[in-house]
């Protein structure tokens, strides 16, 4: 844990504590922690963030770590504040619905960035069904252009579609490198989530598998990925489909506005209509 009492972070597990006291402040007050609310942490790390939140006085506060090295430092927020709950383990694996006493309000989170991509579609696929209405998290900068990037934008996503068509994403500021340690090699960003409709969109294994098909090969065409992604689908009838939605022969999954992936998703050759699980259909 230790050398000569210094906590050697493990950058496996993406440990860049946040350290600035500025964006703490200016993360604890966009989120407005309200005395009805409980709010979701992961990765608390050494507590700074923790903290912060804690000063707001929420109704409740749920932190899950997976480092038991930071067991002590944390426990002593806990003792310290009877409104902090704490919660072992890996924060993409876990079981949210099953383990936190209640559906938290919020996710308020520095995420360790390798695991940004899956956690957001845990987050997607359990508790936005379940009631979380906003998120605001820390994450890699080219991250949260994924997350946030309009229809035309080279960093188009599925992940991206998917929370436009929740209710959408903003890019509130850019966090450079010096306000962790230790400091990541690319610049960060602080993001907020909105979730206003479509809850279950993300467990939709059509919608799923229609996105993730449609972006498998980035620089390649609809028509090349359809027809490689689906077994009924040949290039003349993904002609027709792009035809009959004004859509140009030669289009690409990041030029497409929302408005197109929800006609697309109506076509009957995209259903998936079996009962199996979604990482039958997809890998987010």
């Amino acid at each position: 844990m230790a050398e000569k009492g210094r906590f050697i972070h493990n950058t496996d597990i993406g440990q860049n504590f946040l350290i600035d006291e500025s964006v703490v402040a200016y993360t604890v007050k966009r989120a407005a922690p309200a005395a009805d609310d409980v709010i979701l942490e992961i990765g608390p790390g050494g507590g700074i963030l923790t903290r912060g939140l804690l000063s707001a006085k929420p109704r409740a506060l749920y932190a899950v770590e997976v480092d038991e090295r930071l067991r002590g430092g944390l426990e002593r927020i806990a003792a310290d504040d009877g409104r902090l709950r704490l919660f072992w383990g890996d924060a993409v694996r876990f079981d949210y619905r099953a383990e936190l006493p209640e559906v938290p309000t919020k996710i308020v989170a520095n995420l360790p960035y390798h695991i940004t991509t899956p956690i957001l579609w845990t987050f997607l696929e359990n508790l936005i069904p379940a009631g979380v209405s906003y998120m605001l998290l820390m994450v890699q900068l080219e991250s949260a252009e994924r997350i946030a990037s309009p229809a035309r934008s080279r960093a188009r996503s599925p992940l991206g579609v998917t929370v436009e068509a929740m209710g959408g994403a903003e890019i509130l500021r850019k966090v450079p490198p010096q306000a962790f340690r230790p400091q990541p090699r690319v610049n960060s960003a602080l993001i907020e989530i909105r979730i206003e409709k479509n809850r279950e969109l993300a467990n939709d294994r059509t919608w799923r598998a229609l996105l993730a098909r449609s972006f498998a090969q980035r620089r390649k065409t609809l028509v090349n990925n359809w027809t490689a992604g689906y077994a009924g689908i040949d290039r003349e009838r993904a002609l027709e489909i792009l035809e009959r939605r004004g859509l140009s022969a030669t289009a690409r999954a990041e030029e497409l506005t929302l408005e197109k992936w929800f006609e697309l998703v109506q076509e009957p050759d995209f259903a998936i209509k079996d009962k199996g699980g979604l990482r039958n259909v997809v890998e987010p």
